[in-house]
């Protein structure tokens, strides 16, 4: 620090001038200026002072290298050794060889402050430099440090750094909001003991070998952590130790890493996994219904077979339309009514009357409802209510907690009749609807309109978070 003291201090009489700089035609004019004025001065005061006739020589020397360097300064020495010479040692205009001990005197005086004040200016010229290139590289290194910070901070990552020798972790904003602590640096053993106790052991495996000095590997884990609410919270960890010590004696000196808080991706992942499992469910249940319906309509009249086998299958279509759109989390009953009768949108509110609660169903459930309403619709535009201009069809529903009640009554339509033989149409509004629901439907075929009603466990038929809500 006293050296540091000491160069700041010769610095502010550091003179640089960018026309007398050294080595420049500037700075040796300079010089030659100088002596000159020096010469000027030294006949103007020679008769009143005596046995000093180099004093005004000195000082421009000292001054010609102070502001142009050692070449300057020398060549300034030279030139007023020879001035002083013939214009100031007596006689005038001559050179006199006895006073060569005089000018030898100077010579080296002045020799020996140019040597000097050179050394110290080019002392000062390197510290400047040096100076100059660390505050560059400061700059730099704050701005990668900004940038650093920005980065991490875009990533929402946390920086974190463990100290082996001290056993303490310290780190930024975001890793003591990932870890749920607030002083600058926390005992390992308190950070330890915030891990999930399932994963304290792959926690503790995995640091101890990114601590191993015969063969390192990267901390790379993820693991729970739980906080002082009760809430749990995923981790990405990862770290890098650094060792210190000789080759057969090194220890961890410090270990550096980033944590991330990845619960939303993990639970994502689980859900897109459940997802996954529930799509490939449903398309097996759905292919089955497909694979009944080939066959049952396979046993009717063949010349209708595809016409009918893609209405059926437009019907399943529609259902797995509305699942998707709902991403697989059900089907509400009011909308899976108006998919299955979208050929009777205008006959909505008019001659068909839908009303019910909100109710979200299975998609199970919607499946088999959904083919159901599509098989009374169908009917109902050919034979019944809604193959004539006055004919009504009121479709309702209900839940109590406990059952599901959904109902479709015809009315004001051409009579009715039990039909002479049972259908695939028949199978699908009953036999099939009873079996996916665990339920019971009634079919009357009363003289003035069908009649369709269903009563099934509402926990086969309505979502989880429905049946919840019922119940409470």
């Amino acid at each position: 620090m006293p050296l540091f003291r000491r160069m700041q201090r010769l610095t502010q009489i550091y003179i640089d001038i960018h026309g007398l700089r050294p080595g420049t035609v500037g700075a040796y004019a300079f010089a030659f200026l100088c002596a000159a004025v020096a010469t000027a001065l030294g006949v103007a005061i020679n008769p009143h002072i005596i046995g000093v006739p180099f004093v005004t020589f000195i000082p421009v020397v000292i001054i010609t290298t102070l502001i142009s360097g050692f070449g300057a300064g020398l060549f300034c020495t030279v030139v007023s050794t020879a001035l002083a010479s013939f214009f100031v040692l007596p006689p005038s205009w001559s050179f006199n060889v006895e006073d060569v001990m005089e000018i030898s005197v100077f010579s080296v005086e002045a020799l020996f402050y140019v040597i000097i004040i050179a050394g110290m200016r080019f002392t000062i010229e390197r510290y400047r430099d040096l100076n100059q290139k660390l505050e560059q590289q400061g700059v730099a290194l704050r701005d990668n440090e900004q940038r650093l910070r920005l980065a991490l901070k875009a990533a929402q990552l946390g920086s974190w750094q463990y100290d082996p020798l001290r056993r303490v972790a310290s780190g930024d904003t975001r890793f003591k909001e990932i870890f749920d602590v607030a002083d600058h640096e926390t005992a390992i053993d308190e950070i330890v003991k915030r891990v999930h106790p399932d994963d304290m052991g792959r926690v503790r495996v995995a640091l101890d070998a990114a601590l191993d000095p015969a063969d390192p590997k990267p901390l790379a884990i993820v693991c729970r952590a739980q906080r002082e609410d009760g809430g749990i919270r995923w981790m990405e960890v990862h770290g890098l130790a650094y060792f210190g010590g000789a080759e057969h004696g090194q220890r961890a000196a410090r270990v550096i890493g980033t944590v991330a808080d990845v619960t939303e991706r993990r639970e994502n992942a689980e859900k897109a996994h459940i997802l996954t499992r529930e799509i490939n469910h449903r398309a097996k249940n759905m292919l089955s219904g497909v694979d009944a319906i080939s066959h049952q309509i396979a046993t009717g009249d063949p010349e209708h077979f595809a016409q009918r086998f893609s209405k059926r299958i437009q019907a399943l279509a529609a259902n797995q339309d509305l699942l998707i759109r709902n991403e697989w989390r059900g089907v509400e009953i009011e909308d899976l009514v108006r998919a299955q009768l979208a050929h009777f949108t205008d006959l909505m509110g008019s001659r068909i009357v839908v009303q019910g609660p909100k109710l979200l169903l299975r998609g199970a459930a919607a499946q088999a409802i959904g083919l159901a309403l599509h098989e009374l619709a169908t009917n109902a535009g050919k034979y019944g209510a809604l193959s004539t201009d006055m004919g009504r069809v009121d479709i309702c529903w209900g839940s109590d907690g406990d059952t599901l009640t959904m109902g479709w009554t015809e009315r004001d339509g051409p009579p009715v009749s039990v039909p002479e033989r049972r259908g695939f149409g028949t199978i699908v509004m009953k036999a099939m609807t009873e079996r996916s629901l665990d339920g019971q439907v009634q079919l009357n075929y009363a003289p003035s309109g069908l009649i369709w009603r269903l009563a099934c466990p509402a926990a086969n038929a309505l979502s989880r978070n429905e049946v919840r809500a019922q119940i409470s």
